[in-house]
């Protein structure tokens, strides 16, 4: 393959070879099991750093283009083939008291780092939002959210996560959770696909809403096809970029699967909530499942993680006919989030705090992760780890334990544990194992808790 790189470009080198090999192999001038040149004769052929090379191979991995076999290397993957006609997309652009409170070190995986989110440049922001001599911020806004935030949502959701939408067709809403209520409005009563173990709150929504529920175990590539190919849903619930619980990152061939298994019924959708997707530490975020049919997926995300919890915005890209239909059953509908908020919110990621606060996380959860893992791995030595490079938490399993055991030795130990266990509809296939997120700890919190962990367990 003829590979050549511009030195001159602003886009990274690793991303220029990584782009370059997804582009060949979808287009199927890379043909399945294909081998790819050793990372060393590559990177010697292209004159760059090895490791350039490998943070390319290692990317193309973790998105399920590539699968590496010992002894022999990266090979490329085997892409089903969709036969899905699509429209052309375009949409012109519009002006109680709880026990543990007295354990000492909780390992939430819900928590983020709320001591390092920029107070004093969302306290200048909003200065400048109400000491500004218009009067609207006080005044009903637009009911899909402020044009402006909708136009910044937009921009970051097309170069970060690779999602086609324009302002147009994105709803901002208090969180999640209204945007769901808000989908169960527009889409009528439903059946639908959660992952098993999955996220419990999604389930509660669902089931206030009615919709029948199918909870669909899940393999190491994500929702099993053939099992959701034996229900009558006719809507999937996914989080193909980080799972929640489980971590797992949806590889290109599931995802084709799934987007090629809602044109085999009527009106089927996917919702694709975004979960943690900022956050990977190990090459580039992976792309949004939306990407790949604007026209059947459904995407959410909100700022909860990437900004803070208490802040309360959502977003929702809804598929060309249901934002048509959304206008007209659903447009007398107020926006949720207070005005001045969006206003705020809007000039944080138009003027670049949002991309530096992130950058900043990033730096910072990794070595809070980077540090989580070294403590457990050096101190316990029966753990076992699983983590994909990817958000704010890890499973932890001790064969040996169960996961009550588990979690009593933490409290003994003053740490708070979490269960995967209540996660799941039936029977828990991951015994022995607990959730440890890292965000809100202290390095030294997260090293103290596992030293005294590991103590009780000896």
């Amino acid at each position: 393959m003829e590979l050549l790189i511009d030195l001159n470009s602003d886009c990274p080198i690793y991303e220029q070879i990584y782009e370059f090999i997804k582009n060949e192999i979808k287009n199927a001038h890379i043909l399945p099991d294909t081998k790819l040149p050793s990372t060393r004769s590559l990177a010697q052929s292209l004159k760059v750093s090895r490791t350039t090379v490998v943070n390319a191979y290692e990317q193309l991995l973790a998105e399920g283009y590539l699968k590496s076999r010992a002894g022999s290397g990266y090979i490329v993957n085997r892409l089903d083939v969709l036969n899905i006609e699509r429209k052309e997309y375009k949409r012109e652009l519009k002006k109680e008291k709880n026990v543990y409170e007295s354990l000492d070190i909780d390992f939430s995986p819900t928590k983020i780092d709320s001591k390092s989110f920029p107070y004093a440049s969302w306290r200048s922001i909003a200065r400048k939002v109400f000491s500004s001599e218009k009067e609207d911020v006080f005044i009903a806004g637009d009911k899909q959210g402020e044009y402006g935030l909708r136009i910044q949502i937009s921009d970051y959701l097309r170069t970060a996560r690779r999602v086609i939408c324009s302002p147009n067709n994105i709803i901002v809403g208090a969180g999640s959770e209204y945007l769901i209520m808000l989908l169960g409005l527009l889409l009528g009563h439903r059946h639908i696909a959660l992952e098993n173990p999955g996220y419990i709150k999604a389930k509660a929504i669902f089931k206030s809403m009615f919709w029948n529920i199918w909870s669909i175990d899940m393999d190491d590539e994500g929702m099993d096809i053939n099992i959701l190919d034996s229900t009558n849903a006719d809507i999937c619930y996914l989080m193909p970029a980080n799972q929640y619980p489980t971590g797992v990152i949806m590889p290109i061939n599931r995802r084709r699967e799934l987007i090629s298994w809602c044109y085999r019924g009527k009106d089927r959708y996917i919702i694709e909530d975004d979960y943690d997707s900022e956050f990977r530490f190990v090459g580039k975020p992976i792309p949004a499942m939306q990407g790949l049919d604007p026209e059947k997926i459904i995407y959410l995300g909100t700022f909860s993680k990437s900004i803070a919890p208490a802040i309360r915005v959502g977003y929702m890209v809804l598929p060309e006919k249901l934002m048509e239909e959304y206008e007209k059953k659903l447009n007398f509908l107020s926006c949720t989030v207070p005005r001045s908020d969006q206003d705020i919110l809007e000039i944080f990621i138009r003027e670049g705090y949002f991309e530096r606060h992130l950058n900043r996380m990033r730096t910072n959860y990794r070595i809070k992760r980077d540090t989580l893992i070294a403590e457990i791995k050096e101190k316990i030595s029966k753990a076992k780890v699983f983590e994909n490079n990817s958000g704010l938490h890890i499973l932890l399993t001790l064969e040996d334990l169960t996961e009550d055991e588990i979690i009593n030795y933490g409290e003994m130990s003053g740490i708070r544990l979490y269960p995967i266990s209540i996660f799941y509809s039936g029977k828990n296939k991951r015994k022995s194992t607990v959730l440890l997120g890292f965000a809100s700890l202290t390095v030294d919190e997260i090293k103290k808790g596992i030293l005294s962990f590991s103590n009780k367990l000896k």
